[in-house]
């Protein structure tokens, strides 16, 4: 049977931006039964609860004018959706249900209860409340989507969705907001959907790259400290005279490098490279750079590391160089940081050559690293999409089909670690329902 079912707007998507445009559509409207969100999974918000490590880091506060300057090309783009709705109203939305917040290093905002179900939760309160109406286990068939004029000469758009109810079901909406995600974490259902969507609404889509991405390093010396955490060290690699950089932690894995610092350079990385997720020749992409370095002790020169290594020298003679490095090095990698750099561990600071010195020195500041393959399955966001030139950054509707509108991951720009992906995904959802109803009401 072909059932016709009339909405004002449908919402494709039932991540963070998807629930989030329903909830502020079904708010200006006053009430959600004539908005439907569709969703491919059997739950709402299945990357929503992965967030924080499952903590849900959901904003950062990080004031608005700094936190744009890490979307590089798309800070102009960001910036409306961001100041529409800042971390502090995120909260508040949430902060009205009872939910109470802490801030930890780095501005990071995480609920008390440390726990991803309980912000799902209250989403999906809200949108009972409302009651917008939810369609579970649903695919959206994107080739099917046509905008035309109805009886009365309004722009509607008609597309099939399929489930296990009605094989091949008639929608009709006035709007559609998407928010089907990117295409990280595919077991959570973010394989793409809006891409296919767009391009047969005759969009362009940015090359998809792996976003927050750990990195392969064949060092088996390395992998044997697997756990380990080097401390607020900086990780770099060169663009022609500049020096791109990230500051924080790295966390030594079983199979190469990972932690914050990392995966917020992979970005930097990704970003200058020719790397297409959805090319079906892997062979074509390439890394802009291969190899990183880390600064081991970024709070000092490499002079200074020297002139510090001749002074205490002296006082320091029938110290094993291996006991003096704590001064600079966790206790633990220090033999694996003396290996690399062929100096032996045994060697006394009174019988330490010129050119130990040198290595030394060079090396606590820059400890090179070959990027032998990206881990794609660490993905945490999708770098790339929807080319944003062809939206709107004021109301996210399409430049080219009047009433489409595009929210969350399947944007173009991707933030760093932190809650920024978050936070970009409610701003977004959220400004997208304001002005879709807006619209309506016009």
């Amino acid at each position: 049977m072909n059932i016709m079912n009339n909405y004002k707007i449908a919402i494709i998507g039932g991540g963070p931006s998807g629930m989030m445009a329903a909830i502020k559509a079904a708010q200006d409207l006053g009430s959600g039964e004539e908005i439907v969100l569709i969703e491919k999974n059997d739950t709402l918000g299945k990357k929503l609860l992965l967030t924080g490590g499952g903590r849900c880091n959901i904003v950062n506060n990080t004031p608005i004018n700094e936190q744009i300057k890490y979307y590089n090309k798309n800070k102009n783009f960001t910036k409306h959706a961001l100041h529409t709705l800042p971390p502090n109203k995120i909260l508040a939305i949430f902060e009205d249900a009872g939910i109470s917040f802490h801030e930890e290093d780095q501005k990071r905002v995480f609920p008390d209860d440390e726990d991803s179900e309980v912000i799902l939760d209250i989403l999906e309160e809200y949108l009972d409340e409302l009651k917008v109406e939810i369609l579970l286990e649903t695919e959206v068939d994107a080739e099917s989507i046509e905008h035309e004029l109805n009886d009365e000469m309004k722009p509607i758009f008609r597309f099939n969705i399929n489930n296990e109810i009605d094989a091949n079901e008639t929608i009709i909406a006035e709007k559609i907001i998407v928010a089907t995600g990117g295409i990280s974490y595919q077991t959570t259902g973010s394989t793409g959907d809006g891409y296919k969507l767009a391009k047969h609404m005759n969009h362009t889509i940015t090359q998809i790259k792996p976003g927050l991405v750990s990195f392969e390093v064949e060092d088996f010396l390395l992998t044997t400290l697997s756990g380990m955490v080097l401390e607020n060290v900086e990780v770099s690699f060169k663009d022609k005279k500049k020096k791109i950089k990230e500051k924080g932690n790295v966390l030594i894995s079983h199979n190469g490098l990972t932690g914050p610092a990392i995966i917020n350079i992979s970005n930097k990385l990704l970003e200058k490279s020719n790397y297409d997720l959805l090319r079906e020749n892997d062979s074509e992409n390439e890394l802009f750079k291969e190899i990183i370095n880390i600064d081991l002790c970024p709070d000092l020169t490499e002079e200074e590391i020297k002139n510090r290594i001749t002074k205490e020298t002296p006082i320091n003679g029938t110290t094993k160089i291996k006991n003096y490095l704590k001064v600079f090095l966790p206790s633990n990698f220090i033999d694996y940081f003396l290996m690399t750099i062929g100096v032996s561990s045994n060697k006394t600071m009174a019988s330490i050559t010129k050119k130990d010195k040198n290595k030394i020195a060079q090396t606590l500041k820059a400890m090179p690293y070959k990027i032998e393959n990206l881990l794609i399955d660490t993905s945490k966001i999708t770098i790339g999409g929807i080319n944003s030139k062809e939206i709107n950054s004021k109301t996210l509707e399409s430049k080219f089909v009047e009433g489409l509108y595009f929210v969350g991951e399947v944007l173009e720009m991707a933030g760093p670690t932190g809650g920024y992906n978050l936070e970009i995904a409610f701003s977004t959802g959220y400004l997208a329902g304001q002005e879709a109803t807006k619209s309506l009401q016009s």
